[in-house]
């Protein structure tokens, strides 16, 4: 089946890009994502124990805060201030079913991945991740 790709980020770097079994998704903002589809990803029809996907993405955030990069060049900006990894794994497949959907990749803290094959949207009842839309964590300060 062909399905196509979205993405969640639970973590407090942006999404620069990635893709799965390089077929590329967009960007996504720290705690943010779901809102793009991209075209598309081949999976089996049925899910099996030990279907595995490839994920890459490059992750990175701004070390310095805005007032300093302010009047910066991009370039300037960059080179002083930009921290970026590029990632690469290979991850499981959650279990899914014969309706197929959406594969919902999950960009989770320490570099975690996850994927899901589902219609649903988070915050759904019946999302098999059991997960609510990322939130951006309260400040302690």
């Amino acid at each position: 089946m062909i399905v196509g790709i979205t993405g969640y980020n639970f973590t407090s770097e942006g999404v620069q890009g990635y893709s799965v079994n390089d077929h590329p998704g967009s960007n996504l903002p720290p705690y943010g994502g779901g809102g793009s589809v991209s075209c598309c990803v081949s999976l089996p029809a049925e899910w099996r124990p030990g279907l595995t996907v490839n994920v890459g993405w490059a992750i990175g955030h701004y070390t310095e805060p805005w007032e300093k990069r302010k009047s910066m060049t991009l370039q300037e900006e960059t080179q002083c201030c930009w921290k970026e990894r590029t990632l690469h794994k290979t991850v499981p497949l959650e279990r899914y079913g014969k309706e197929g959907g959406r594969a919902q990749v999950f960009f989770l803290p320490n570099d975690a991945i996850k994927v899901y094959v589902t219609n649903y949207d988070l915050d759904h009842e019946k999302h098999p991740s059991g997960m609510a839309y990322p939130e951006k964590p309260q400040s302690t300060e």
